[in-house]
């Protein structure tokens, strides 16, 4: 965008070119409003120094595909012209079904942030999407989601998160994520995340889970993997989106990234020796287990028996860790699980 140009006169350049596909998106979203009675989607997004790549994701939430929602923002004291920009982009949207609530942020971290955010969500919450502060939405993306957790009855807990395209806007290479190669659970979630938090959409009787949950989840190392483990322990229906939900830009202040290079295999195998991974599996159970009144039976019984088996010596862990039934999804990642065992490191 040009220093000149306001963001009024921007959002209204943005309207303009999304004319031609007006009509498709407003039958989509009266289905909508019919099908949810008319609730309002929140999304949640945390700050922290994101000015310089904040502007196209602020675009590109006006392409989502529905007419109303809320953009939660907690801040998280960011030094740069973030807060700026978005009360800029506030006041352009003006009165109309679309706003902007900004709040303080816990200066813990982003995770923290994520669960201030799930935390402070109304007692009875409609659908709730998760947004990062430097992506760019792919058209329709919210009213997709919606659509797959329509399909469910509203009293059941339902999630759904999509694929993406890892972006590097200085070369324009996009890589799509990998797929799924087996289906997403409890057991997995134990041991890895597959659920990206920048896709992950929840309906109202999952968002209500999330925040009973997110007092009691302290000290987690991410937030998308901490929702991953407690959905599916909680039995919500999982729908996953293979189509891609957002272009995921690649930078250096990513908090995670994609890690897909040779250097980022090579830190990950480190950390794990080094005892990281087991340090942030253990940052994760603990805040399930403060949560497990919330978790089915069955899954209550599988994290116990995951943080017994990690208490043992080598040949108990292996048996107990292979009783409990845990996977990653592809080859090469088991491989890696059941070699930290082995070595004590998960």
């Amino acid at each position: 965008m040009k220093e000149e140009c306001t963001w009024a006169e921007f959002l209204s350049g943005v309207r303009s070119r999304l004319v031609k596909g007006a009509q498709g998106r407003i039958r989509g979203n009266r289905a909508f409003r019919s099908a949810t009675g008319g609730m309002s989607m929140l999304i949640l997004m945390g700050l922290r120094n994101g000015a310089k790549h904040l502007e196209p994701q602020l675009a590109s939430l006006l392409t989502c595909g529905l007419d109303a929602w809320e953009l939660r923002v907690s801040d998280d004291r960011s030094r740069d012209a973030g807060p700026q920009i978005l009360e800029g982009f506030a006041t352009a949207l003006g009165n109309g079904p679309r706003r902007v609530l900004m709040t303080e942020g816990p200066g813990r971290g982003f995770a923290a942030n994520y669960m201030q955010l799930l935390a402070n969500l109304p007692e009875v919450p409609g659908p709730v999407a998760l947004a990062d502060q430097d992506d760019i939405w792919l058209p329709d993306r919210l009213a997709r989601a919606l659509r797959r957790l329509n399909r469910v009855p509203g009293r059941l807990p339902a999630f759904t998160f999509a694929a993406r395209l890892d972006w590097d806007p200085e070369t324009g290479r996009m890589t799509p994520s990998a797929r799924m190669k087996r289906r997403p659970g409890f057991a997995n979630a134990l041991v890895e995340n597959i659920a990206f938090g920048n896709t992950i959409v929840m309906n109202g009787a999952a968002a209500r889970l999330a925040r009973q949950a997110a007092p009691l989840a302290q000290g987690i190392y991410a937030h998308d993997w901490f929702l991953y483990q407690l959905l599916t322990g909680a039995g919500a229906l999982c729908l996953p989106e293979p189509r891609p939900a957002l272009l995921y830009r690649q930078h250096g202040g990513n908090a995670i990234g994609a890690g897909g290079g040779p250097m980022d295999w090579f830190e990950r195998k480190l950390g794990v020796l080094q005892g990281l991974y087991a340090l942030r599996v253990d940052a994760q159970l603990t805040a399930l287990e403060r949560c497990q009144h919330l978790l089915l039976p069955e899954n209550r019984a599988l994290l116990a028996l995951f943080r017994r088996g990690r208490a043992q010596g080598p040949v108990g862990r292996l048996r107990k860790l292979r009783e409990a039934g845990l996977y990653r999804q592809g080859w090469q990642g088991n491989l890696g699980f059941w070699g930290a065992a082995i070595l004590g490191k998960v």
